[in-house]
C-alpha cells in the first residue's frame, strides 16, 4: 500500500511545482508611487464588449504607493484621478507592464501630471 501513496504523493508534488513555477515566470508586481504633493486616486480601466470598466479604486496620500500583482504580462490602462473631486481625471495611459517587477511614479513635470516608469535598479 505504501508504494501507490509514494507515486500518488510524487505525481501530486511534480504537478504542483509545475503549475506553480508556470504562473511564477508569467507575472509580476507593479508598484506606482505618488511623487506628487497630494492625495491622488489610481484606477486600472479594462474594456469588455466596447465598454470601459473600471478596477477598484486606490487612494494613495503623498508619498504612498501600492504593489498590484499582474498575473500575465502586458498592456494595463490606468487612470489617475484627484482624490478631492473624482471626476477630474488628472492622467490616463497604458503602461507596458512586462513579466518582470517594475515601478512607476506619478509625478507632476511643467504643472502636468504625468506617470513615468522607474529604472529597476542593477543587480551584481
Amino acid at each position: 500500500m505504501f508504494p501507490l501513496h509514494s507515486k500518488l504523493f510524487r505525481f501530486v508534488a511534480a504537478a504542483l511545482a509545475t503549475v506553480a513555477f508556470v504562473s511564477v515566470t508569467d507575472a509580476g508586481w507593479v508598484t506606482i508611487k505618488n511623487d506628487t504633493n497630494k492625495a491622488i486616486v489610481v484606477q486600472e480601466v479594462i474594456t469588455v464588449n466596447m465598454k470601459q470598466v473600471r478596477g477598484k479604486p486606490t487612494k494613495l496620500l503623498a508619498g504612498e504607493s501600492f504593489r498590484e500583482f499582474q498575473n500575465a504580462a502586458g498592456v494595463k490602462s490606468y487612470e489617475v484621478l484627484d482624490a478631492a473631486n473624482k471626476n477630474t481625471s488628472l492622467w490616463n495611459g497604458n503602461l507596458n507592464c512586462k513579466a518582470d517587477s517594475q515601478s512607476f511614479s506619478v509625478t507632476v513635470v511643467q504643472g502636468k501630471v504625468g506617470v513615468f516608469q522607474i529604472p529597476e535598479p542593477k543587480k551584481n
